[in-house]
């Protein structure tokens, strides 16, 4: 069967799936479930003092299940609720113990990373860089987008973000 674009499609497809599938099973290890725990861990790392509403729209979760959330890091002893901007709202952060939980969340998905990188050389990881880079600038829209995109990315990694510099590019 010919395919115009060489397969690129069906090969991002598969890709995608792959990596999506092989980060998932990664996370849940150190965060005891995955999805959203794990992903909540990683942002409350890199942005603390979010209120929960932010927190639900970045993760795409509804109004419950944000709550729902917040109770379970809070049962697990790596989040606290303080004070928030406002009268009505709280401010979350991670406890040292949610905290050490992100890194590990990160440790597990860089190695699963690594690894699905390991056979491309060095010249191929740059392209794939520059792909990645060339696709992810061009989809960001505001704060909110650039938070969901980036829910799993270890920031030390990624201090020239992509993703951000779109944004930034942005009239």
């Amino acid at each position: 069967m010919y395919l115009p674009d060489g397969g690129a499609t069906n090969l991002l497809g598969a890709l995608a799936l792959l990596v999506g599938s092989r980060m998932r099973a990664a996370v849940t290890g150190p965060a005891g479930a995955g999805g959203a725990l794990a992903e909540a861990l990683v942002v409350l790392k890199d942005q603390p003092g979010v209120t929960a509403e932010w927190l639900r729209q970045v993760l795409g979760l509804t109004q419950p299940g944000a709550a729902h959330l917040v109770r379970r890091l809070r049962e697990q002893g790596w989040l606290e609720r303080r004070p928030g901007p406002d009268a009505r709202s709280r401010a979350l952060h991670l406890t040292p113990a949610g905290v050490a939980a992100a890194r590990d969340v990160l440790r597990a998905r860089e190695e699963v990373l690594a690894d699905l990188l390991a056979p491309l050389d060095a010249e191929q990881r740059e392209q794939l860089a520059g792909i990645a880079r060339t696709l992810l600038r061009h989809e960001v829209t505001d704060r909110r987008s650039l938070a969901y995109l980036c829910r799993l990315c270890d920031r030390a990694h990624c201090p020239a973000c992509p993703v951000h510099a779109g944004l930034r590019e942005e009239p």
